[in-house]
């Protein structure tokens, strides 16, 4: 398959990416997908375009504060951005599971002259980080709901495009007023101003490529792909999950895995007043899954809630189909490679020349 898959990337008519969810892999007209990305690059909120490359004066910036730093203290010691750097590249994963199988924007890092510096500083950044509602994976959260009632109604609520959407001036002054400005964190060996250049020069500061070859820079959001590309978000909501539960009673339940968040609640109008509040404490767009007859899909398991407590089972999206043809989600069964030789055989006709996989 993963042959296959190769021998395709070098059909011009054809793109093979990988799906937003699954290790599947999704074959989808090159057209369309070029569409998807210039959609993606017309929000001039999010990015820019550039007339010059501006990799040597990130360089010079971002060496200049981490001089300051490392000259002021022993205590931590930032990597000085040395050699050649190049841009990122943009690219997208495609979500099946979403309708009309949008993209979900990737900047490649690698080349860039701060991926190094981004690593460090999500390394030291991690312990102030707002964790108390997360969970880490689907087995600590069905660990962590052994111990929850099975009254109730139960329902899920997802972030519409969460990296993209968070305000990166906002998370910085966030992440500033917890690590300088709360008690209950640890000391920081960075100057507050210093640390905020370069947050700034690692996020807002993000020149990348096209496939028309074109220069951009992100301007707002996180870059999937960056070091930092889950810790702002983890960050941003965290905060918002304090200022929401100020405001709110505890729900008989609330557990978060990145941008999926599951509810336990005494009515259904008592998580609608929980998403309302979060998208007024917020930037962020939540959409609502209410469970039907008590059972409810989340992180690949399918919950049925009992008034003796939850019953669980393994669960499988219908967009988990293996290689998906064209992006479409509704694609009715995984393809085995003979079934994707058949079809860019009829396609392609002359394109391809298939090996055994």
């Amino acid at each position: 398959m993963r042959a296959a898959a190769k021998e395709l990337k070098r059909v011009a008519d054809v793109t093979v990416r990988r799906d937003d969810k699954t290790a599947a892999f999704v074959l989808i007209n090159t057209q369309e997908y070029h569409e998807k990305l210039d959609a993606i690059l017309a929000d001039l909120t999010k990015s820019e375009r550039l007339t010059s490359n501006p990799v040597e004066d990130i360089k010079i910036e971002g060496n200049r504060t981490i001089e300051a730093i490392n000259a002021a203290n022993n205590a931590v010691h930032l990597p000085m951005i040395s050699g050649d750097y190049g841009l990122g590249h943009l690219y997208g994963n495609v979500k099946t599971h979403k309708q009309g199988n949008p993209l979900r924007p990737i900047i490649s890092q690698c080349p860039k002259p701060t991926y190094q510096l981004a690593k460090k500083l999500n390394t030291i950044l991690m312990p102030f980080v707002p964790d108390r509602h997360c969970v880490a994976s689907s087995a600590e959260f069905l660990k962590r709901i052994k111990d929850v009632s099975g009254e109730g109604v139960i329902a899920s609520m997802d972030v519409e495009s969460f990296h993209t959407n968070v305000p990166v001036d906002e998370t910085i002054d966030l992440i500033a007023n917890r690590v300088y400005r709360d008690e209950m964190t640890p000391e920081m060996n960075i100057p507050e101003q210093a640390l905020r250049t370069l947050l700034a020069i690692c996020t807002m500061r993000a020149p990348f490529t096209t496939h028309h070859g074109h220069m951009y820079l992100q301007k707002d959001g996180v870059a999937m792909g960056s070091s930092l590309g889950v810790l702002f978000p983890d960050f941003y909501i965290g905060v918002v999950e304090e200022r929401v539960f100020s405001q709110l009673e505890w729900p008989l339940a609330y557990f978060r895995y990145i941008d999926d968040i599951f509810v336990k609640a005494t009515s259904t109008q008592a998580i609608e007043n929980l998403r309302r509040t979060f998208e007024d404490n917020s930037v962020l767009h939540f959409t609502l899954e209410n469970s039907i007859d008590s059972s409810l899909p989340f992180l690949h398991v399918l919950i049925s809630s009992t008034n003796e407590g939850f019953q669980t089972t393994m669960y499988t999206k219908p967009t988990n189909l293996g290689m998906c043809l064209n992006g479409k989600s509704e694609c009715p069964t995984r393809y085995r490679a003979s079934t994707i030789r058949a079809f860019v055989s009829r396609a392609l006709p002359h394109c391809l020349s298939w090996t055994n996989t």
